[in-house]
């Protein structure tokens, strides 16, 4: 006994030493980190004073999203932590982008832009084309645009033909092949693990579960994805071919076609891009930046992270206005941005509690006359998308105006949340309808078998004995599909009311089926073809303002978020991470992950369609 105990004594004492270790390590660490933060402050109280005059450097970093969940200030400070390496992963917030440009247009301190793309991450092409109506403009004020590049994705690549002329790097390419969209399926992965699967659905095209479920693509989901994804790509390449003043043929040619004349070059892709018109120049580095500081007459180039709005723009972005400095109506915005889930927004998450939260205030503020909800989702869960809705209407009952905008995606739950508004306005190439409903709920009792674990024990109805340790009861396998048809017959009828269309019309257009923006508008899902700037004209006419302060709702992140997140982004990346970021269909294993991690529906009802995205 005397010796069992002197063994759990000398445990408990290394336990102590490795805790007080533990503690000193990490304190040290908190004490550096905090002067280096004070340092970094200090030295970035500074950049107000950077000139804002020159040539304004389009040098986005990252992706662009509507909304971001991060401090930009903290973001700068890890950054200088990180000794200014490039981050992929940044977001940047599309309409302050839009709206910096659009203050450049007019500031006659700025001569042009220069298009620096190549830590360009990526956009959704509602956004891309957003931000190229703002370029196009600042183009038509008589201030050129140059593009210069080591190499252009398609994403970069539509930006960059907007350009008065685009100039690529020796030994760089242009790759314009075509959109593709991939996905993970796990079911062989679910058998192997023996992890049993119980799907319920309603919808021949829902196919968000799919990957779940299969180890490929069902013919139904193939179908409908090739005639949205070919309408779109058709759309991208009409855009930048009337950019670039060229023949869509002559642009992106057949593979064939391409192929041969790639060979009459000797496979030199800088040369096939200057020979067929893509590029306007293949220099050096050193001869790009000469040309450049020639052009604009060697001005000071300026990061648009450097550009400030003026204050009167500023005051638009912040959402603590109170009584006495309003001076106009406000058009409030809400961001429905990621999946709908219950509980607080973050990053990719749009929380039911803080979206909902900020519709009671806004109804509960007399300078509030209309309401510009912007919906960039795939879904989430029903319950959540139904808080949401419930708070429009109570916003309507109070005579104040709802107008949707949707940005690259408002499917399923995004377009659940849209069928109370007074208007939906939709990108001609927004990802949305989705109309179905599902439940997924894993078990693992072959799992634990297989490891010689069981789980056994009395109940007084097979209804009450439900858990993941044992399969479902066939009474809880009907409980469940009698509520997701329920859940179905409910959002058909809801689109139906609040479109005036028969619900035979609606059952027809829906069945999970994905429908592209300018296809919704000719089926009777959405009122308006337009971007966000006709979502706010349409806001201030139905509430008949003539002027008005458009008063961003932005998301809220809490300190200790913005440290540890911050602190991540200085972390290094391991190999596997980088290729990993590469993969053809990353973006959907990360919402496949969010998804399992965010199956709080009460009901275990899904309006989610996950494989809506991720267009390469």
């Amino acid at each position: 006994m005397s010796f069992w105990r002197a063994i759990g004594t000398g445990i408990k004492y290394i336990w102590k030493t490795i805790n007080v270790i533990r503690e000193i390590f990490l304190n040290l660490i908190f004490f550096v980190i905090i002067l280096m933060l004070i340092g970094l402050l200090s030295d970035s109280s500074g950049t107000s004073s950077t000139p804002q005059n020159g040539v304004l450097v389009l040098d986005i970093e990252g992706i662009i999203v509507d909304v971001t969940t991060s401090d930009q200030e903290l973001y700068n400070i890890t950054k200088k932590l990180n000794n200014d390496k490039p981050d992929l992963t940044r977001e940047n917030s599309l309409f302050e982008l839009t709206q910096k440009i659009d203050q450049a247009t007019n500031d006659p301190g700025i001569k042009g832009i220069i298009l620096k793309l190549d830590n360009f991450a990526g956009a959704d092409l509602p956004a891309l084309q957003y931000l190229a109506k703002y370029l196009m403009a600042f183009k038509d004020a008589g201030k050129p645009i140059y593009a210069v590049g080591s190499s252009f994705d398609q994403k970069q690549y539509y930006l960059a033909s907007i350009a008065n002329e685009i100039y690529l790097i020796n030994q760089g390419s242009v790759s314009l092949y075509g959109f593709a969209t991939n996905n993970f399926y796990f079911k062989s992965l679910f058998d192997n693990l023996k992890i049993n699967t119980h799907v319920f659905r309603v919808g021949t095209y829902k196919s968000a579960i799919e990957p779940f479920i299969r180890d490929d693509m069902s013919d139904a989901a193939k179908q409908n994805t090739t005639r949205w994804l070919t309408t779109m790509w058709g759309n991208y390449l009409h855009e930048i071919a009337d950019y670039r003043g060229l023949e869509t043929d002559d642009l992106v040619p057949a593979p064939k076609i391409m192929l041969s004349r790639l060979k009459s070059v000797s496979g030199s892709m800088s040369e096939y891009a200057l020979d067929n018109g893509i590029v306007d120049k293949v220099l050096s580095s050193y001869q790009a930046n000469t040309i450049l500081d020639a052009s604009f007459n060697y001005a000071p180039q300026l990061s648009i992270y450097n550009y400030q709005l003026f204050p009167n723009r500023m005051r638009s972005f912040n959402n603590q206005l109170t009584s006495s400095k309003v001076t106009k109506p406000l058009i409030a915005v809400v961001f429905v941005d990621g999946t709908i889930s219950t509980g607080k927004s973050a990053s990719n998450i749009a929380g039911s509690d803080t979206i909902a939260n900020q519709l009671r205030e806004i109804g509960n503020n007399n300078n509030v006359h209309a309401v510009v909800l912007r919906i960039n989702s795939p879904g989430g869960g029903v319950y959540a998308s139904e808080a949401i809705r419930s708070e429009i209407v109570s916003l309507r009952q109070k005579d104040i105006p709802v107008v949707v905008s949707m940005g690259g995606m408002a499917a399923s739950g995004g377009y659940w949340i849209a069928t109370q508004s007074d208007y939906i306005i939709a990108n001609p190439n927004t990802i949305t309808g989705s109309i179905g409903i599902f439940g997924v709920i894993p078990t693992f009792e072959k799992s634990l078998a297989h490891i010689g674990v069981y789980t056994d024990g009395v109940s007084t109805s097979p209804l009450a004995d439900v858990n993941v340790a044992q399969d479902l009861p066939d009474e809880v396998n009907q409980l469940i599909q009698m509520n997701i048809e329920n859940g179905y017959d409910n959002f058909v009828s809801l689109v139906a009311e609040s479109r005036m269309m028969s619900y035979d019309s609606v059952d027809h257009i829906a069945q999970g089926q994905v429908w592209l923006g300018q296809e919704a508008k000719s089926i009777g899902l959405v009122d308006q073809l337009g971007d966000f700037d006709d979502a706010i004209v349409k806001a201030a006419e139905l509430a008949g303002l003539s002027e008005y302060t458009i008063d961003w709702q932005k998301q809220e992140s809490s300190l200790l978020v913005e440290l540890f997140g911050g602190y991540s982004a200085l972390l290094p990346k391991s190999a596997l991470e980088l290729i990993y970021q590469q993969l053809p269909a990353s973006h959907q294993l990360q919402q496949h992950l969010a998804f399992w991690d965010n199956l709080t529906d009460p009901q275990n009802r899904y309006v989610y369609c996950l494989n809506c995205s991720d267009i390469k």
